[in-house]
C-alpha cells in the first residue's frame, strides 16, 4: 500500500489483511472506504485528529484513552495505517471463540494499564474514574472507589489487579458480544 490513501487497494494487499484479520474482501473494502473517509489530508494514516473525527467516540468520556490505545499500541509513530487500522477492528468482529473473548481483554485491559506492566495499579485505576466521572466525584471518594475496587478484584494481595484477576471479574460477562460489531459484508 502507497502513502497516499487514494491509491486503491490491490488484491493481494485484501488477501494478506483477510488473512490477518478473518475479514472478507468485501468487509476490507468497506473499512477502506471509512479509513479513507477519515483521513482527510490523504495521508495514508489516520492521526489522533483524524480519529476525533468519529462522532461515536468523539462522545466517549474515555475518548482519549481509547485514541491512545488506538495510536500507541496498535500504530506507530502517532500514526495509525490501514493495515493497523483493520487489524484493531477484527478485535471487534463477532466470533464465539476464546482468542476472540482474549483479544477483546487485552483491548479493554491496555485501557486501564498504560505502563504496560501488566497490572492495574491505583494510580491507573484513578485515571479511568476521572475521565469518567470528571469532577462530579470529590477526590477523596473517587481514592475510595479505587481502594475499594482493588481489593474487592486483587486475589493475592499485592494492591494491584493483574489480567487474570481482570478476566476472572469480567468472566461472568459475555465480553465477547459486549465488545462485538457488526460488519458488514
Amino acid at each position: 500500500m502507497g502513502s497516499n490513501s487514494s491509491i486503491l487497494l490491490q488484491k493481494e494487499e485484501i488477501n494478506t489483511i483477510a488473512n490477518e484479520t478473518g475479514f472478507s474482501p468485501n468487509q476490507i473494502k468497506r473499512l477502506y472506504n471509512r479509513f479513507t473517509t477519515l483521513d482527510k489530508d490523504n495521508a495514508g494514516y489516520l492521526s489522533r485528529q483524524d480519529l476525533l473525527r468519529i462522532p461515536e467516540l468523539h462522545v466517549n468520556p474515555l475518548c482519549d484513552r481509547i485514541i491512545e490505545v488506538l495510536i500507541d499500541d496498535h500504530g506507530k509513530d502517532g500514526k495509525l495505517n490501514f493495515r493497523q487500522f483493520a487489524k484493531v477492528f477484527s478485535t471487534f468482529r463477532r466470533e464465539k471463540n476464546d482468542s476472540s473473548k482474549d483479544n477483546k481483554l487485552k483491548f479493554l485491559f491496555g485501557i486501564y494499564d498504560r505502563d504496560k506492566d501488566n497490572k492495574i495499579n491505583k494510580g491507573e485505576l484513578l485515571g479511568i474514574l476521572k475521565m469518567l466521572v470528571g469532577s462530579n466525584i470529590p477526590e477523596e471518594q473517587m481514592n475510595a472507589i479505587a481502594e475499594r475496587t482493588i481489593t474487592e478484584l486483587d486475589e493475592n494481595g499485592d494492591l494491584v489487579i493483574t489480567f487474570e484477576e481482570f478476566c476472572e471479574t469480567l468472566k461472568k460477562i459475555d465480553v465477547d458480544e459486549k465488545m462485538s460489531m457488526k460488519f458488514l459484508t
